[in-house]
């Protein structure tokens, strides 16, 4: 693992608040790549839906007849209405009808009604079905594309951050809380702020405590110029302290360990794998706890938390549920105020860029990321 080795600049500082290049970066990333929207357990039954919100565009995400996933703009092809009102729900009788002019489409997507329209003239009714949106599924969480040619297919996509969680049964979890949080900032200030831990022994005095080694600023132990593994399992990454187990308050949890998990994941008590751009999941031995992003506009960005158990856990241990929410829920709300405070000392006149120190080498590798980005999102549009 390589540090920075010198002072590096960060994003030019109009990048976080000017709407052209926010427009800019809709369509490098989050129009092109996949992203994740929700979890199947949302759409449980064919008909249930829901409605994402990506940049400028709305998508209803269904199971059709099969139970298989569906995924459609949410626009009208008579005259462009949008189909669903409510962010949830379920389409009665295996319908989707247009609240305007009731014209109907199966969860297919396929015009099969156009109620009191004048039979006048050559009018097909498969030239009118929904426009259709690439879904696709990976460990229980769904995931979207707008590209009409995905670039990667979704697998290929999480790379090898999905095999960090192998072991743990995601697909068979079930959300048992989830929270919204608004923060008034830039997407990219919260993704940065996820990607160091330069700001930990100030911000987080409590996650220090269950996790030491963010009490030096850095994310791993291979962070540290003087550290050198034990064996050749010891890739640095950082553990519990010991005698604790999982992120509570006191480190310690009262829910059962999911089944499946080796010595060394209970042992470690985190495992992190990161989705640039729209999600991070972070697995415990008791419970799996995931963050998704949705860009609300250049200065502005909703979270969506969700904890994560095995069916029933929740509800056999009602008494003590609450202890894993508490520490993430701190945490949120300490990284929501400085990353509010970032969005809004950026505006500067004087201020063209910053700097980053040798730790947050993963801020310049996102930043790295995003240029590409960018890069390859303008050449295509030249061609």
């Amino acid at each position: 693992m390589t540090l920075l080795t010198g002072p590096e600049a960060t994003l030019p500082a109009d990048w976080y608040y000017d709407p052209a290049h926010y427009d800019r970066e809709l369509n490098a990333v989050w129009y092109r790549d996949w992203v994740c929207v929700g979890r199947h357990e949302e759409i449980a039954e064919p008909g249930d839906y829901i409605v994402a919100e990506i940049g400028t565009q709305r998508v209803i995400v269904t199971r059709d007849s099969q139970g298989a996933p569906k995924a459609f703009h949410n626009t009208c092809r008579h005259r462009g209405s949008a189909l669903c009102q409510t962010v949830r729900g379920h389409f009665p009788n295996g319908r989707i009808v247009c609240p305007y002019h009731t014209w109907t489409y199966s969860l297919d997507g396929d015009l099969i009604a156009t109620p009191a329209r004048l039979e006048v003239g050559d009018f097909r009714f498969r030239d009118f079905s929904l426009y259709d949106v690439h879904v696709d599924s990976w460990g229980g969480f769904l995931f979207v594309n707008f590209a009409d040619v995905p670039l990667t297919s979704l697998r290929e996509s999480l790379g090898t951050e999905a095999d960090v969680l192998d072991d743990w049964p995601l697909e068979t979890l079930v959300s048992a809380h989830q929270e919204k949080k608004s923060l008034a900032c830039n997407w990219k200030v919260f993704w940065e702020n996820y990607c160091e831990c330069y700001h930990c022994p100030r911000l987080h005095p409590e996650l220090c405590r269950v996790v030491p080694l963010y009490r030096k600023g850095v994310l791993s132990h291979a962070d540290l110029p003087d550290w050198r593994p034990q064996d050749d399992q010891d890739d640095g990454r950082p553990t519990v302290a010991p005698g604790l187990s999982t992120w509570t308050i006191d480190g310690r949890s009262t829910l059962p360990a999911i089944e499946g998990l080796d010595e060394r994941h209970r042992a470690d008590g985190m495992a992190f794998a990161s989705f640039t751009a729209s999600m991070f999941v972070v697995a415990h031995p008791d419970y799996v706890r995931s963050v998704r992003m949705q860009p609300l506009g250049p200065e502005g960005v909703q979270l969506t938390i969700d904890w994560l158990l095995p069916p029933g856990v929740r509800e056999a241990h009602a008494d003590s549920f609450g202890r894993i929410l508490g520490l993430a829920q701190r945490v949120i709300e300490q990284d929501s105020r400085a990353c509010e405070l970032n969005q809004q000392g950026l505006k500067s006149i004087r201020h063209r860029h910053g700097v980053l120190v040798p730790q947050e080498r993963t801020v310049w590798e996102f930043h790295e990321w995003l240029r590409a980005k960018l890069v390859g999102s303008d050449e295509a549009a030249r061609n």
